[in-house]
């Protein structure tokens, strides 16, 4: 049976949401991948605050910027003079990411933890467009 006029109307309009389709798949596709993420842990020489009593550690900007359950720097009034050093309650003293993490009494300080003051999520989409880490190769941290 030969095509008619009616028939031949519709393919160009068919062809084209096929086409949509495929074009919305594919940018959708696109975006999950460059949008999926890897979280990317600090380095074993990253240097933390420990809080002996409560066993429990935090990373230097979070005792700095006081995001913690509990205050650690003693001097907190002139921590905006460079000319003065941090001082750090009797309870509180520093130790490594890698010394922490392989003795497993030590636990991460729940508020710094919430507000993601350790782990560095990094999606492909930055790695594409040139990130910086949180840490210096010297394990200093960028913040």
């Amino acid at each position: 049976m030969p095509p008619t006029a009616a028939s031949d109307a519709g393919q160009p309009r068919r062809i084209w949401l096929i086409l949509a389709g495929v074009g919305l798949a594919a940018l959708l596709a696109a975006a999950a991948i460059l949008l999926s993420y890897t979280i990317v842990p600090p380095p074993d020489n990253a240097r933390v605050v420990v809080d002996e009593q409560r066993l429990t550690y935090a990373s230097t900007p979070c005792v700095v910027y006081n995001k913690l359950d509990r205050e650690l720097i003693s001097n907190r009034t002139e921590i905006n003079d460079p000319s003065k050093p941090l001082q750090l309650f009797s309870y509180a003293g520093e130790k490594t990411f890698g010394e922490v993490k392989a003795d497993r009494k030590w636990t991460r300080d729940v508020t710094c933890d919430y507000v993601t003051g350790f782990d560095q999520i990094v999606t492909r989409w930055m790695r594409l467009t040139g990130y910086r880490t949180r840490w210096t190769d010297q394990g200093q941290w960028r913040w």
